[in-house]
């Protein structure tokens, strides 16, 4: 049976600094700025890799699960 919760180690002020993008926007111009200007380079890379490390923890929590099941 799957568990209602599941647990992943994240981090945090990462989490807080993608939050901080603003991404509801009437014009595509204004999508995906942060509160000082658009992001760097190097911050939508840090956003792209992060984004990544978060599926594959809950690929592989929703895989052990699905395994455990079965």
């Amino acid at each position: 049976m799957f568990q209602k919760y599941i647990e992943i180690t994240v981090d945090i002020d990462l989490v807080m600094k993608m939050d901080s993008l603003y991404i509801d926007s009437r014009y595509p111009g204004e999508m995906g700025l942060l509160p000082n200007g658009t992001p760097t380079l190097e911050d939508a890379k840090e956003f792209y890799e992060f984004a990544l490390e978060i599926s594959d923890k809950v690929y592989n929590i929703l895989k052990i699960e699905k395994d455990i099941e079965v």
